[in-house]
């Protein structure tokens, strides 16, 4: 009997033993296929830093587009040298009434601020340089020394008082 008892109880032990590390191993796989499974929830697309990319591109598409075209990269030149805000508004307004081909590419090209703007609640400028055109160091555009964000947080409307951002360069709305 103690013969058999053991044998029962040996029998129990390696089945225990067993169970046990099945028991081991499904935990260590629901805790693997939990990690593994798990997705970092996506980025923010109102963030300050996706704001930023959306109108980065839209000034990098921007210049692409005034360097394919020296005619309408002359009316921004030449607009830089009026003496206000307004007249430089004007002045770039004017030329792309009577070229409705550049106010479409404009539009074109600051449609993903606009998506934004509406997207995320955003303020947006009217007109298409609600903010001038300053002629700092940057012009078209410039900002101001030491500003590093656009003013009201993350609003498209432009990089401060001289303008440069979506204010700035953008089409009509």
């Amino acid at each position: 009997m103690n013969t058999q008892m053991q044998k029962r109880w040996g029998l129990q032990r390696r089945g225990g033993s067993a169970a046990a590390g099945l028991v081991a191993a499904g935990v260590m796989a629901l805790v693997t296929a939990g990690a593994a499974g798990a997705q970092p929830p996506p980025p923010d697309p109102c963030s300050p830093a996706a704001v930023m990319r959306v109108h980065a591109a839209a000034m990098t598409r921007m210049a692409d587009y005034l360097d394919s075209r020296p005619d309408v990269q002359q009316v921004f030149r030449d607009a830089r040298s009026k003496g206000s805000m307004q007249e430089r508004h004007d002045a770039i307004k004017s030329y792309t009434d009577t070229h409705p081909d550049v106010a479409a590419a404009f539009q074109n090209i600051h449609q993903p601020v606009r998506d934004l703007s509406t997207m995320c609640g955003l303020p947006m400028h009217d007109g298409m340089m609600s903010q001038g055109m300053g002629g700092g160091d940057m012009a078209p555009g410039g900002m101001r020394s030491g500003e590093m964000a656009p003013p009201g947080g993350m609003a498209p409307s432009g990089m401060g008082s001289a303008g440069m951002g979506h204010g700035s360069m953008a089409p009509p709305q």
